[in-house]
């Protein structure tokens, strides 16, 4: 029997400035049945030294001292190591409401999903949140109702799912299944190409429409700065993102979303560095108009019509 049922993981590189409070905020949950699991990621600060008195002070944190392999790869060295069937996890310059833990393992011992998903708050008391029901969803509510919007909704333009596995619990089994297949470094889209494959795979997710984990401004911008350099990342989690659904036999299904989902990358690339907004649809299909699988007249074969027929090709939200 494992020595933990939940087991938390942190990638630290380089912070140890926010890393204190991040671990005071996990250590001291009103749940304390768990692992701590810090990964230093080959940190050049105090990071490690502050790793290590966290791990004499408490019996519960372990650490793995280790080159620098970016975060992906170091949540899987982490899950590697854990005790724990279930798995969560904490950026090191963020931190948790009190009952996280409590809340999330109330849920899991009543349903037994295989993902929980929960909302955070980031930035000046602002909300991300997902586009579902708070409830249980089951493999044909998963596969009708949250795969087609998941990675990029049609209707809102926006990600019905986020993909920050900082906001999830996920069952070990499931996340080691996900990704042992890929052996590339991947420091952008590293928490999607975990989550978004994930729920395909999953038999049972739970949606938790509260925040229980809380962003801090620098670790929310930091995911928005974009040197040249970045472009070969998006080119490494479309390569396995695409691979990792074509082996799911889903790629023709998903090839939409993930073309949008990229695009939101070289969208916030072009921004940052010009600029510019791009939009992922030239003009955008009037949906709120426009009842799903209805039959739709487009009088005019100008740039609008061409790229509302391409963009109804695309989605089959209506004939």
């Amino acid at each position: 029997m494992d020595k933990y049922s939940l087991s938390v993981i942190v990638p630290v590189y380089n912070a140890e400035s926010t890393l204190q409070h991040c671990l005071e905020s996990i250590l001291n949950q009103s749940y304390g049945d768990f692992e701590l699991i810090l990964v230093d990621d080959g940190s050049v600060d105090r990071s490690a030294d502050l790793c290590d008195i966290y791990a004499q002070r408490d019996s519960r944190v372990k650490v793995i001292h280790q080159k620098n392999v970016g975060p992906y790869q170091a949540r899987k060295i982490g899950a590697k190591e854990a005790s724990g069937g279930i798995l969560t996890f904490s950026d090191a310059d963020d931190w948790l409401d009190a009952d996280t833990y409590e809340a999330a393992m109330q849920i899991f011992r009543e349903y037994n999903p295989d993902i929980l998903i929960y909302t955070y708050t980031y930035g000046e008391n602002k909300e991300g949140n997902h586009l579902y029901d708070e409830g249980l969803y089951c493999e044909e509510e998963i596969r009708n109702k949250i795969i087609p919007g998941m990675m990029y909704d049609f209707v809102s333009g926006k990600r019905g799912v986020d993909p920050s596995l900082c906001c999830k619990l996920i069952k070990k089994d499931l996340f080691v299944q996900v990704t042992e297949s890929v052996r590339d470094r991947i420091t952008l889209g590293d928490d999607a190409l975990v989550t978004y494959p994930a729920i395909c795979k999953a038999k049972s997710i739970y949606m938790y429409n509260k925040a229980l984990y809380h962003y801090t401004s620098n670790s929310f911008s930091c995911t928005h700065t974009y040197p040249l350099e970045r472009v070969n990342e998006v080119k490494a989690f479309q390569n396995n993102v695409s691979r990792l659904f074509d082996e799911m036999d889903m790629f023709s299904q998903m090839k939409y979303q993930v073309d949008n989902y990229v695009r939101s990358f070289i969208a916030m690339m072009t921004k940052s560095w010009y600029g510019i907004e791009l939009s992922p649809i030239l003009y955008c299909l009037p949906y709120k108009l426009i009842q799903k699988e209805s039959k739709v007249f487009i009088y005019g074969a100008g740039s609008v019509g061409k790229s509302y027929i391409n963009e109804l090709k695309l989605t089959h939200y209506a004939q």
